[in-house]
C-alpha cells in the first residue's frame, strides 16, 4: 500500500498531537489505513484528505483552546504547519481546522475534532 506524502505530513501530526498529551482520540479513515498496513494490507485504500478524531476532557474547551494547543504541539515537533480554525463545533457538528503550509499559505489538509465531555460519577459499593 502506498502512503502518499500528504498522509506522511498527517500521521506526522497525529504522532505529534498523541506526544503532546492532548486528549485527542483519533479515529476514521487515517486509523484504518494504519491497521490495515499493519497487518500487511498490500492493496491500495482511497486516499483520504483529514484527519479525524474525538477531543475527550471533563470540561469542553475553547476552539481557540484548541487551536493554540493544536499549533503548540506542531511547534514542539518541528512541524511548519498553522493551524487555523475554520468550524465551532456544537450539537451534532465538529470543529474543523485547517492545517496551512506556512510557504506557500497552502491548506495541506483538515481536521474534524468532536467535542465529548466525559463524566465521571463514583458509586459506594
Amino acid at each position: 500500500m502506498n502512503i502518499s506524502l500528504e498522509e506522511k505530513l498527517m500521521y506526522d501530526v497525529m504522532h505529534a498531537l498523541y506526544v503532546s498529551g492532548i486528549p485527542i482520540s483519533f479515529k476514521g479513515s487515517m486509523v484504518l489505513k494504519a491497521c490495515l498496513l499493519e497487518m500487511g494490507f498490500i492493496e491500495d485504500t482511497r486516499h483520504t484528505v483529514d484527519i479525524d478524531g474525538n477531543w475527550i476532557g471533563e470540561t469542553s474547551p475553547s476552539i481557540n483552546q484548541m487551536a493554540t494547543s493544536i499549533q503548540k504541539a506542531l511547534e514542539q515537533n518541528n512541524i511548519m504547519l498553522n493551524v487555523n480554525a475554520y468550524r465551532q463545533y456544537g450539537e451534532g457538528r465538529s470543529a474543523g481546522f485547517e492545517l496551512i503550509d506556512r510557504k506557500n499559505k497552502e491548506v495541506l489538509f483538515t481536521m474534524d475534532i468532536d467535542v465529548n465531555k466525559t463524566t465521571f460519577t463514583t458509586k459506594n459499593i
